[in-house]
Formats: C-alpha cells, sequence, structure tokens
C-alpha cells in the first residue's frame, strides 16, 4: 500500500524536499507517515518553497491540506478545526515555542519552520531597534537644505512628496521610501544622501541591492544625477558611486556570509535599492550585519511582485497597501523641517509605530509622455481588471496594444512582432549599439516553462531568426542574448545580468556586457557563467529594469496560480513608451482581481492590522 506522502510527492502535490522533511520529523517523532504532524511539516515545507513564511492554521483549518485538481480520486488529508490542530501540534516534541530551538516553531495560530521563525524575529527585532528619530539631528541646517534641494513652485501647492521622503529618511535610523516607476525614487535617494552628508560629511555610506543589475542602475541614476542638483562640490564628491549586490556586501562565499552580528559591517548608514526583491532569509543576514547604531535607508515599490524565495519584506512593512498614517510627534517634526502642514498629511495617533518610517512618493512622471500606459497600471494595481481589459480594447497601437491569446501557445501576430523587433539589433554594426537596441526591447512572461513560458519562446524566436538567415545555428552564435543565471564573484557578472554574445575584430566570439558608465567589457564565451537565452525573460528577473517596448506574455489559464496583479503590475510597468499584453480577456482579469497572499507574522508583529 503506497503512503500518503509517496502518493502526494507521485501526484506532484509535494516536492521531493517537502517529503524527505516530512519523513524526518516522523522518524524525530516516531510518528506514522499518516499522523497529523508529519503531515503538516510537508505542508509548511511546501508552503515554504511557495513563499510563505508560515502556516496560518486558520487558513488551512477543515480544509484539504493539499489543492488538487490532477486526481480528485485521490485521498488527501484534512486539517481539523484550528484549536485542535494548535493543541494536538502544541504536544509534540518536534514542535517549539518561539524562543526556542526545534524544527518546527508554533506561535498562535501560525506554524514556522524553525529556522524562518528565527530569521522572521531577527528581522523584527533589527527594525524595531530602530523606530525611533536620530539622536543629535541638525533641525536648521536639514531644512535649510530641503530648502534648497526642492525649491517650492509658486504655480502649484501639491505636497512635494519627495522632499517629505527626504526629510523622513535623514531623520530616521529606518526608513522606507517606496514608490511606483518614475516616482523620483533615485532622484530622492542623491538628495537624501547629498543631505545626509550635510549632516555629517564623515558619514559612511554604503549602496547596495539584491542583484548586480540592479546595483549598476543605482549607481547610473546617481552618477548622473548628482552633478545637477544645487550643493557644495566637497559634498558633492562625498556622495558615493558605488554599489555593490548584498551577497558581495556581506561576503558571502557560497555556504556562509562573512559579515554577521560578530563580525558587522564598517557603516554607517546602508541605503538598498529595489528593496522589493529581497526575501526574509538575506533580510535577516543584512539587518544582521548591520551595526546596532547604524542606520538603513530601503527603497522600492511595495506593489511589484515580492521576493522569489519566503517572504515578502516591503509589503509587510509597509502594511501591503494600507495607508500611512504618522503620529502626531512625526507629523509636527515634518511640518517643520517641510513646511507641509499636517492638515495635508494624515495623522492618527493609533497608527502603528513603523508608519512613521515610511514614506510614499505618490506623483509617477514616468508616464506623463503615455498617460494610458500609467492608466492601465493604475487599473491593475487597483484590482479593476475588467476596466484595464476595456482600456486595451479601446486604445490604438501608438502607446499599448492586445493581443488575444491562443490556447496552444504564443499566437504568429506575436512572433512576428519579437522576430522583427529583435532582427534590428542584430544588423547592427558594432557590438555597444547592438546591446543598446536589444536592452529597448524585451519580451516577459510569467512562466518558465510550457507553451507561453521562457524556454519555449526562446526557441521560437531563435528557430525563426535562423530560418531568415540573421543568426547561427550552434549553440553559442553571433548576436544570441545571455542571461546570467549564477552569482560569479570572480568574473563579476551576477544572476540577472544580461548581455550579448558577439564575433570582435579578430572573429572571435566573445560575451559583451554594458556596464553601469555604458562602457562595454567582454570575456571569453568559456568564461560565462551559467545563462539562458534572453529574448524572453520572466517578469521577476526584470525588476529593476527598464525597457522602451514590451511584449508581455501571460498563460492562457485563467486559473494559473502564477497570475497575481503584482505580476501583470510589474510587467507593465517595465514599459516607459509601448506595452502589449498578450493574454486571454479572463486571464487578464481573473489576475488583476487576485493579489499575492503570503503568510507571514512580520507585519502583525510591527503593528499592522
Amino acid at each position: 500500500m503506497t503512503s500518503t506522502l509517496k502518493s502526494l510527492l507521485h501526484n506532484g502535490l509535494i516536492s521531493t524536499l517537502s517529503y524527505f522533511f516530512a519523513r524526518f520529523i516522523a522518524e524525530q517523532s516516531k510518528q506514522p507517515e499518516e499522523n497529523l504532524l508529519v503531515q503538516t511539516a510537508a505542508l509548511v515545507s511546501e508552503r515554504s518553497q511557495q513563499g510563505d513564511v508560515c502556516v496560518d492554521l486558520n487558513r488551512f483549518a477543515n480544509k484539504p491540506l493539499f489543492e488538487t485538481t490532477i486526481n480528485k480520486q485521490m485521498d488527501i488529508p484534512t486539517a481539523p478545526a484550528a484549536g485542535e490542530w494548535t493543541s494536538r501540534l502544541g504536544n509534540e516534541k518536534c514542535v517549539g515555542k518561539p524562543g526556542e530551538i526545534a524544527p518546527l516553531i508554533i506561535e498562535g495560530k501560525r506554524l514556522y519552520l524553525g529556522r524562518l521563525w528565527a530569521f522572521e524575529q531577527q528581522v523584527f527585532t533589527a527594525i524595531e531597534a530602530r523606530l525611533g528619530p536620530v539622536a543629535g539631528l541638525a533641525e536648521e541646517r536639514l531644512k535649510i537644505g530641503l530648502n534648497r534641494l526642492f525649491p517650492q513652485d509658486p504655480n502649484h501647492n501639491d505636497i512635494d512628496w519627495q522632499k517629505l521622503a527626504s526629510a523622513l529618511a535623514v531623520s530616521r535610523r529606518f526608513a522606507v521610501i517606496s514608490g511606483g516607476p518614475g516616482t523620483g525614487k533615485t532622484t530622492t535617494v542623491v538628495k537624501v544622501l547629498a543631505l545626509l552628508l550635510e549632516q555629517d560629511p564623515g558619514m559612511h555610506i554604503k549602496l547596495a541591492a539584491p542583484t548586480g543589475k540592479a546595483a549598476a542602475r543605482m549607481v547610473d541614476s546617481i552618477r548622473n544625477r548628482k552633478a545637477d542638483i544645487d550643493i557644495e562640490e566637497g559634498i558633492r564628491a562625498l556622495i558615493p558611486e558605488q554599489a555593490s549586490t548584498i551577497h558581495r556586501l556581506l561576503g558571502f562565499n557560497g555556504s556562509r556570509f562573512r559579515h554577521d552580528g560578530n563580525h558587522p559591517l564598517v557603516v554607517n548608514c546602508l541605503v538598498v535599492d529595489e528593496a522589493s526583491m529581497i526575501d526574509l532569509s538575506l533580510m535577516a543576514h543584512m539587518l544582521d550585519a548591520l551595526p546596532v547604531q547604524s542606520r538603513i535607508i530601503l527603497l522600492g515599490d511595495r506593489d511589484q511582485l515580492a521576493s522569489v524565495e519566503a517572504g515578502s519584506m516591503l509589503g509587510d512593512i509597509t502594511g501591503h497597501g494600507q495607508s500611512i498614517s504618522y503620529s502626531k510627534e512625526q507629523g509636527r517634526l515634518l511640518e517643520q523641517l517641510t513646511a507641509i502642514s499636517t492638515k495635508q498629511l494624515s495623522v492618527n495617533a493609533d497608527s502603528p509605530a513603523i508608519s512613521d518610517a515610511i514614506a510614499l512618493l505618490r506623483t509617477s512622471y514616468r508616464f506623463r509622455g503615455v498617460p494610458d500606459i500609467g492608466k492601465l497600471a493604475e487599473y491593475v494595481n487597483n484590482g479593476e481588471g475588467e476596466r484595464a481589459m476595456e482600456l486595451l480594447r479601446d486604445m490604438n497601437a501608438k502607446q499599448m496594444a492586445w493581443i488575444e491569446s491562443e490556447e496552444n501557445g504564443i499566437s504568429k501576430k506575436a512572433l512576428e512582432w519579437a522576430v522583427e523587433q529583435y532582427s534590428q539589433y542584430l544588423q547592427c554594426d558594432n557590438v555597444g549599439d547592438a546591446l543598446t537596441h536589444f536592452g529597448q526591447i524585451r519580451i516577459l512572461c510569467a512562466l518558465h516553462a510550457g507553451p507561453f513560458g521562457i524556454s519555449e519562446i526562446n526557441r521560437l524566436i531563435a528557430e525563426r531568426l535562423w530560418a531568415k538567415g540573421i543568426i547561427g545555428h550552434s549553440e553559442e552564435f553571433h548576436g544570441k542574448p545571455v542571461m546570467v543565471t549564477a552569482n560569479d564573484y570572480e568574473v563579476e557578472l551576477f544572476n540577472g545580468d544580461v548581455g550579448l554574445l558577439w564575433k570582435n575584430r579578430d572573429g572571435e566570439l566573445r560575451a559583451f556586457f554594458k556596464l553601469a558608465d555604458n562602457q562595454v567589457r567582454d570575456l571569453p564565451v568559456r568564461n560565462l557563467p551559467e545563462h539562458l537565452p534572453a529574448w524572453a525573460l520572466t517578469v521577476h528577473k526584470s525588476q529593476g529594469s527598464e525597457f522602451e517596448q514590451v511584449l508581455l506574455v501571460l498563460p492562457y489559464d485563467e486559473n494559473n496560480a502564477i497570475l497575481s496583479r503584482e505580476l501583470i503590475y510589474t510587467g507593465i510597468t517595465r514599459a516607459s513608451k509601448k506595452v502589449i499584453i498578450h493574454a486571454s480577456p479572463n486571464a487578464l482579469i481573473k489576475g488583476c482581481n487576485k493579489r499575492v497572499e503570503r503568510s507571514s507574522g512580520l507585519a502583525e508583529k510591527l503593528g499592522w492590522s
């Protein structure tokens, strides 16, 4: 007779990792595989691989532990009521209480893998310790700097959200600046860096991001913008122009981090871009490596996709879309620094302490020339799928277009568009121009595999370009776009970096990548880290990037678990001039109406309801 665990594994309802973890729990607790604890252990492991930090027992109470549409005849175990479930788990020796060391930790009605509970508690403790104003703030100097860098426009009385965010970031030990594309996060942070250095020219500031690509974009933006702001040349020279990946900053060697609580970073302030991409484990390690007296500023878009790994850090910290209200004390300080009246701000004595650390940038400048893309993103982000679909159907092809999906795969029309667009960079005479042209266009997919996934679409594009005689038919060929899929610190290429294979003047095929300063570097193809073709990328891999034109390919099945408003919003907002949506109407509408809900306890611990 096949055990329940093996049946779940063979039917694809749990992974091999979850199977063996549940087996481990069975052996440690000396319980049969049909025991509730063992099956719950498989659930906790499986949900962590789907992005949940914990299992909310209320969510699964009295329901099947694992969802399936594949084999309805299968006997899937059902969870008991939440109270009974909590009581039974609490009596098991493999289940510990908060603060204990055990494979599983139960806290209230939440069940965690032991390591994830420890990471979550570590993040909460580190943030809570910094939830206060900076000691010794030179308020008058900051006020003068804010007025100089953000002069009042006499023709407009609108709130200057960038000024408000800068005042908040400089005056807090922990700060978050969140805003959508084009709201000026980088412009704001350049001014924040200047204001910080005006407070203390000796401040040691480091810049970081989750990926090499995001770090390079951060550096490029800071270099371009710092020359234009009204500051003393001495301060301008102090603004840092180097950024690294978080892993590199922490000295990750593939198995452990060199910097931790015992060997902290030498830094007074850490500024981290694209914070929505940071998972729970990485956030815990990063905060652990910061000296207790140092400050941290997180930048990102709380409405974007969360990390691939477990956790939704930026969402948890900012309340998952809840409105931001300030305490009376914070409201008065911001009014004093910026002259923005507390009557214009939302002030609420009952707001959680974390809200005093959050600034939202609300005015987007990117879509002023293409307002319909902005409107489409707004509809998606508000969960108004039907209005988004109506807008797509009504629009001409200048700013956006819709290609109705066919059930069996990407449409011929979409492939013809892709081949036409990508043929242009392949006709360039030099690799610098080719990299520029290629960087303006991208196909973004929700999936890796299947008829709507990047593997199949990359194959189809290569097949058509080869048939036209534009590219070669070998595994590595002139003009092939590649995306690095593993960090390689020796050659300084990182997961998500995109380049081109191109023949140099001697006819040698080499890999070329554009650096932050727009210089081009190259290396032998044999030295490339693991990589994939890059005509089509996943939406996840596109975070932190901007393209002039984007073709967003969604799965045909409206019930596909990957579909969400965060995914669609992120894909749409990668485009600066034109977006084409390849989808069935139902998939788009249902995707917009579905939010990603990742279970964790951090938001509640920080005071969010």
